[in-house]
């Protein structure tokens, strides 16, 4: 275990825990995470709110808050497992954890800024800092992880 591959683990573990309590804000208060999200919308775009979608159609409501709850538990489970191997095999210095943190990643980070970006101008920031950490604690150990005998 060296200092770099502590400093990558504890980079890692902080965008990790961003997405658990984004996770837990979707799966338990999915109203609330829905209008926060069509509130910090870009101008352009003007999404209805809340109120609006509930006087249109009450089920579609109802199916857009089954979703967040989805989402939710999907963003909550992949994040505590991203924290689980950020701790443990990643701090190790393992080769298996340092692809399944890029492929993960890849899947989560990059997807989300993407969106992010284009929907939501005020939160790019926090998405764009989470991706720099994930692109920072990826590479601080790299040559040290990946030059490694297997």
């Amino acid at each position: 275990m060296s200092r770099r591959s502590n400093v990558a683990s504890a980079l890692l573990l902080i965008s990790g825990i961003w997405f658990v309590f984004e996770g837990l804000l979707a799966l338990l208060l999915p109203e609330w995470y829905l209008s926060m999200w069509t509130t910090m919308m870009n101008e352009e775009l003007l999404p209805p709110t809340i109120s609006q979608i509930r006087d249109f159609s009450p089920k579609l409501l109802d199916f857009m808050i089954y979703v967040n709850r989805f989402f939710g538990l999907v963003a909550l489970f992949g994040s505590l497992f991203f924290c689980v191997i950020s701790l443990i095999p990643y701090r190790k210095g393992e080769k298996w954890a340092w692809y399944a943190m890029l492929v993960i990643g890849v899947i989560y980070w990059v997807p989300g800024l993407i969106l992010t970006y284009i929907g939501m101008a005020a939160h790019a920031s926090v998405s764009i800092i989470l991706v720099i950490l994930w692109i920072v604690g990826l590479a601080l150990p790299a040559k040290e992880i990946l030059h490694k005998p297997s």
